[in-house]
């Protein structure tokens, strides 16, 4: 489904899917629609979007990097981007080093899926940029009625959305090793990795001596 040239009804319509993805389509069909229309109330829906959709990105990830996440945690994060931020960085998760550890094996291997990895610093700048438009933002004087406005303010959102979106369109999703299934070789690189006594470079070295073992037990299993 296209998101340009779409009516608000069918928006408004548009079957609900239960990914953030969902969110950031429904964002980019809003601001397109204001585009369109020159109508200010379609910044702020996209805005709410944007936002909702980062949100609910947040906790894929916190699910994604935590596969022992209780739902007392879980309810704690409802409502709370910060407190979900929190989590995500916290020694027990560590999301932004196990991107790099997924990363860096990722890419020794050619046959590996084409994943994105999102950096939570960029996500935050992003929530914080579409909560812009979810409070009062003046007088229809100096907003509303005032064609510069509109126009740095779709600015604003695009610079925002366009990132997302061709992130979210041209790769097959968003992953992490897991933890729980990496062998015992990697596991324990990952463990040294984690602590800071093992660096990319060594990292990579390591992995590119005991890919062959690696490979031949996967071939066995398979067998």
């Amino acid at each position: 489904m296209k998101s340009e040239g779409r009516s608000a009804d069918q928006i408004l319509a548009n079957q609900l899917i239960d990914h953030s993805s969902w969110h950031f389509f429904q964002a980019i069909s809003w601001l397109d629609f204001a585009k369109r229309t020159q109508k200010p109330s379609a910044l702020h829906y996209a805005a709410f979007e944007l936002r909702y959709g980062i949100e609910y990105l947040f906790f894929e990830l916190l699910v994604l990097s935590n596969r022992n996440l209780t739902e007392e945690e879980y309810r704690k994060c409802v409502g709370d981007p910060h407190r979900m931020k929190k989590m995500l960085k916290s020694s027990e998760v560590g999301y932004s080093t196990l991107v790099e550890f997924s990363r860096i094996l990722l890419e020794l291997d050619r046959d590996a899926p084409k994943l994105r990895f999102w950096k939570l610093e960029d996500l935050f700048k992003y929530w914080g940029m579409a909560s812009e438009l979810l409070h009062f933002v003046g007088v229809h004087t100096r907003t509303y009625n005032d064609d510069g406005w509109f126009v740095r303010s779709l600015a604003r959102l695009e610079s925002i959305l366009d990132p997302i979106w061709t992130a979210s369109t041209t790769t097959l999703g968003f992953g992490l090793l897991s933890r729980d299934t990496m062998e015992p070789e990697v596991r324990q690189a990952w463990e040294e990795f984690s602590a800071c006594t093992l660096n990319e470079d060594d990292l990579k070295t390591r992995m590119r001596i005991i890919q062959p073992a690696l490979q031949e037990r996967r071939r066995r299993a398979l067998c």
